[in-house]
């Protein structure tokens, strides 16, 4: 019997210590603006309400960086690489139930981290590249 109390007690505990951390799953996160490339370095080549789809051609200080889809705080996609040289192509879909808006300005945030490894220690995330646009179906 106190067997079975002080598992229902641990278990009461863990679950009241998991609710109490500040961690969410979703935090409020502040993406500040990186530098914005010059025209004709960053193009939308295909756009529809779903999935927009880039072409980059700015060098980049890393071989894998995260790219994030900004309409405010919305959203973000991991993605690799190709050679600078060559520019390379990312394609980011939104979340099932969300959709782009025909003339809404929205950002196309370039960084170095993982934004879900960044809001384990703080709700501020950096952008390198920072390229507004507006949604126009392509």
């Amino acid at each position: 019997m106190k067997a079975m109390k002080l598992v229902v007690l641990t278990g009461l505990a863990l679950g009241l210590a998991a609710g109490c951390s500040p961690y969410r799953t979703r935090p409020q996160m502040n993406y500040y603006h990186g530098e914005t490339p010059p025209a004709g370095f960053i193009q939308v080549v295909h756009a529809s309400e779903t999935e927009v789809e880039f072409l980059i051609t700015v060098v980049m200080p890393a071989d894998h960086m995260y790219h994030l889809l900004l309409d405010g705080n919305e959203g973000w996609f991991p993605t690799g690489r190709m050679a600078a040289s060559q520019g390379y192509r990312v394609t980011l879909r939104l979340r099932k139930g969300l959709r782009l808006e025909a003339g809404k300005s929205y950002r196309l945030c370039i960084g170095v981290q993982n934004p879900e490894a960044v809001q384990m220690e703080t709700s501020n995330y950096r952008c390198l590249i920072d390229y507004p646009f507006v949604f126009q179906a392509k």
